[in-house]
């Protein structure tokens, strides 16, 4: 079914971001510029900002996207199906990644926004499209 594709890329996007994540922070406490304590205590005022931005960012993948997953997972339960479900998953997943770029470069909060406007309103207007669904067709 189309649903398992848009789940694979945030998987891999979430995936990727852990790898990064974890492996800035292990080079930063090896290098000792990072303490074991900061780490365990997240203390992000403590880490590098390339380490504190992946940080975010991993942190930032489990709020709109495990809301997005719970979609899915209905539309699969009801065997929903449709070229406007594709495109809205399409527009989410790309813009869920564009946010991951943007916040991890740090560099144009503009865009970052703007990629956070795309992912909400596809996901608001997703949820909105379920619940109309829901309350027309009984």
């Amino acid at each position: 079914m189309w649903i398992q594709y848009p789940i694979i890329a945030l998987v891999l996007l979430f995936l990727w971001l852990w790898l990064a994540t974890a492996s800035l922070r292990i080079k930063a406490v090896r290098r000792g510029e990072l303490s074991l304590q900061a780490v365990n205590f997240v203390l992000k005022d403590q880490m590098a900002e390339r380490t504190r931005l992946y940080g975010n960012s991993y942190d930032n993948q489990y709020q709109q996207p495990v809301l997005f997953i719970c979609l899915l997972a209905l539309l699969h339960i009801e065997s929903v199906a449709g070229t406007g479900w594709y495109l809205l998953a399409f527009i989410f997943v790309a813009a869920r990644y564009w946010h991951c770029y943007e916040h991890i470069r740090s560099t144009n909060i503009k865009r970052r926004t703007m990629a956070f406007a795309l992912s909400s309103i596809s996901l608001f207007g997703g949820w909105l499209a379920w619940f109309a669904s829901m309350t027309f067709t009984g």
